[in-house]
């Protein structure tokens, strides 16, 4: 169910030409290139490897970050999701919906939950 926050960030153009999404366990330690913290052995993550631009590329995105791009953002950029919430909702007449806050992962809500309390600040 896609929430009504849902952003299009128009990245025209920056899709791949194909792509394959996966969700995987991690045997070893990985990096999740969209917050860097460590994907730990026995966690769960997605792993999207495909063509850009015409070269191929892999990502590994750890579960409470996909469930933030899931909830928030129709189009986005790889290793861009957090800096695009950001120029979203970083301002102080910004508003996170409670509904779509409600969607998210409960590690996902807390790190979103850090983004507003810092923001009051």
């Amino acid at each position: 169910m896609e929430c009504s926050c849902s952003i299009d960030m128009d990245y025209d153009g920056c899709g791949p030409a194909c792509h394959t999404e996966k969700i995987r366990t991690a045997r070893v330690p990985h990096v999740c290139f969209e917050c860097l913290r460590d994907i730990q052995p026995g966690e769960q993550y997605e792993y999207v490897s495909g063509i850009w631009d015409g070269e191929p590329a892999a990502y590994k995105t750890c579960l409470d970050c996909k469930s933030i791009r899931d909830t928030f953002f129709i189009s986005w950029v790889y290793t861009q999701v957090w800096a695009a919430f950001q120029d979203e909702f970083g301002y102080h007449d910004s508003v996170v919906p409670e509904a779509c806050i409600a969607e998210l992962t409960p590690g996902a809500r807390a790190r979103v939950c850090e983004f507003i309390e810092a923001g009051w600040e």
